[in-house]
């Protein structure tokens, strides 16, 4: 009886050090999942937050002057499906001079009260506003977003403002429906402490959250960034996350309840459980005759587990060709390594990768900069490589095209290279490619590969023009390679000079 009681303590406590390991290996990695997960949504409502007040610049550009409010609104058309809530054009005292179509009435009305309207004549430059209730009913909470329209001269002449409902399913109204699992949610905070959006539309721009009542949104409002067990303002328990976005000061949050986040620990604690009582009672009427086997099982696997930080790859698993309970607790273990390894290895690709592109991201470059800079390798050649006029490529055929011409840049940038160098994406229309190895000679050998693949590519594929401006400089010492990015830098920029006037004089 007393090997038996021995046995039971043994698997309790080899469940015990297995759940303590899952609850924190799960928490890290769904926390990690999560906060990788509030990146992107950050970016992408940053994105379109700075999409939409493009949209507006680029309106209010196109407005003649002397103006002509409704000829001019004419012209304005395309844009009002940005603008659930109505396009108003302002004179520099606030008077409302035109609107579109069947929006709310604001003819004459004087708006030089807003918040919104002072900023945009103080600073000269466009605003997106905080959430505010409209003069007219129905008071539905609205986000401005204004651009100053001016004469050739340059003055400020009037303002050009569209709104964006927060009840409505626009853009940032596509947050409120979005779920983390079954029932987690994102939502939004202006530093007012207001709901700006959430699934529930009765909070929104309705009481402020008081301080103390969400102490980690009262933590993320002063700059807290990152993911913690909290009780939210109406008493849920929940693992909450919360990041600042970059083009306004709101807050992104988001809330998974407890309950859902450790169902897995509460099925995997019910199923060690069974298999700890199902062992014991096993162990009561065999041990006599596998009590060696047995014993000698449970503790390597109890060795395995105490050394598991001490090992790498394949040897976190343990290896049991049994079909006992502790065979079963063996495969359980090691399903949750691999399930581990998979989920790390999505992460560390998400975050040295560019989404668009696939090739590297800028994080992941300057890493292997400073790696390079530190090391013996040498020579070591830089190609920075630019797309030429993607921004009026965007504004002519739409973002979406532009992508898929950012795509095809990497395509002919993987094509020219070799497997072995890092070629990345390291901001909207620029590339970079570290050339371990190649002297300045066969560096050029490979920009004339880039150039004779783009002009294939261009050739068949007449719907995406590509031009590609390229710079290459060649380091001889790892210790100048910052030096050696600045020259490629400005060898790129002389080309696209160069191209552009060669472009000029074939026009004339």
């Amino acid at each position: 009886m007393a090997v038996c009681a021995f046995v039971i303590l043994l698997l309790s406590l080899l469940a015990m050090l297995f759940m303590l390991y899952f609850k924190r290996e799960l928490k890290q990695t769904i926390s990690t999942q999560q906060m990788t997960l509030m990146r992107l949504v950050a970016q992408d409502v940053d994105d379109k937050l700075i999409n939409t007040q493009q949209a507006i610049v680029a309106a209010a550009a196109r407005i003649n002057t002397p103006l002509t409010p409704d000829a001019d609104f004419k012209r304005l058309q395309g844009i009002e499906t940005l603008f659930d809530n109505g396009l108003y054009l302002l004179s520099p005292q606030g008077r409302v001079l035109a609107q579109s179509v069947g929006r709310f009435d604001l003819l004459g009305r004087d708006l030089s009260f807003r918040e919104y309207f002072r900023r945009t004549l103080e600073t000269g430059k466009p605003v997106i506003s905080s959430p505010f209730l409209p003069v007219v009913a129905p008071n539905v909470p609205v986000v401005a977003f204004t651009a100053p329209v001016r004469d050739k001269s340059g003055r400020l002449v009037a303002v050009l403002s569209g709104g964006v409902s927060l009840l409505r399913p626009n853009f940032l109204g596509e947050l409120a429906t979005t779920r983390i699992g079954t029932s987690g949610y994102l939502f939004l905070f202006s530093p007012e402490r207001f709901v700006i959006m959430h699934p529930d539309q009765t909070r929104i721009m309705a009481d402020k959250v008081p301080p103390g009542a969400n102490k980690l949104l009262d933590r993320a409002l002063k700059g807290f960034e990152g993911g913690e067990e909290n009780v939210n303002s109406r008493g849920m328990h929940a693992l909450s996350f919360f990041k600042k976005l970059k083009t306004t000061d709101w807050v992104l949050g988001a809330n998974i309840p407890l309950s859902e986040v450790y169902q897995p620990i509460y099925r995997a604690e019910k199923y060690c459980i069974g298999a700890v009582l199902t062992s014991a009672l096993l162990s009561i009427l065999v041990i006599r005759l596998m009590m060696g086997s047995f014993t000698e099982a449970l503790v390597q696997f109890a060795r395995h587990v105490k050394e598991i930080s001490l090992k790498n790859g394949a040897d976190r698993l343990f290896r049991l060709d049994s079909r006992d309970e502790i065979g079963l607790l063996a495969k359980t273990f090691n399903s949750m390594i691999q399930e581990y390894d998979r989920k790390s290895e999505q992460l560390l690709h998400f975050s040295t990768h560019d989404a668009l592109s696939g090739l590297y991201n800028r994080g992941f470059f300057d890493a292997e900069v400073k790696r390079l800079s530190a090391g013996r390798m040498a020579p070591v050649s830089v190609v920075l490589a630019d797309i030429d006029d993607l921004k009026m490529f965007n504004d002519t055929h739409g973002h979406s095209v532009g992508d898929k011409l950012i795509k095809a840049t990497a395509w002919i940038l993987l094509e020219a290279f070799r497997a072995e160098d890092v070629v990345a994406r390291i901001g909207g229309d620029e590339f970079a490619v570290l050339l371990p190895g190649l002297d300045a000679a066969q560096a050029e050998i490979a920009m004339k590969r880039v150039r004779s693949i783009a002009d294939r590519c261009d050739s068949q594929e007449q719907d995406f023009p590509i031009s590609i401006s390229l710079g290459c400089s060649t380091a001889e010492n790892p210790d100048d390679l910052e030096a050696t990015i600045r020259h490629a830098d400005q060898q790129m920029y002389l080309d696209k000079v160069s191209r552009k006037m060669t472009e000029k004089e074939a026009q004339l």
